[in-house]
């Protein structure tokens, strides 16, 4: 990723799709009738719950984790782990696990 531009636009896009996983996970929480106290604690209640496992939770975590450095940390990014992210497609392991809570909630009757 040479181009400056286009990879701040990555970051930002990686950004913002994390932060549609926490809102769906918080949502999820809430729907169910759970009461969390941060992120972190949206994540657990879907595991408790049965939602998403013990390895997707601490998935959710490090998502959680890079989107705390872009908002809070911009200039520590690290830039081989954004251009691994998106040259390897990884960010579409955030979105299967987005897709999965949704699809979870569903089943439950409940329509995020």
């Amino acid at each position: 990723m040479e181009d400056w531009r286009a990879f701040y636009a990555g970051v930002y896009l990686l950004q913002a799709q994390a932060q549609a996983l926490i809102d769906i996970a918080q949502r999820g929480c809430s729907e169910l009738g759970l009461r969390v106290g941060g992120y972190v604690d949206a994540g657990r209640g879907l595991m408790e719950a049965g939602i998403i496992s013990k390895d997707e939770f601490d998935f959710y975590r490090r998502v959680l984790g890079f989107r705390n450095v872009t908002v809070y940390e911009y200039a520590s990014i690290n830039l081989e782990m954004v251009e691994k992210i998106i040259s390897g497609k990884e960010f579409k392991k955030v979105y299967l696990l987005a897709l999965k809570i949704v699809n979870e909630l569903k089943k439950r009757g409940i329509d995020p």
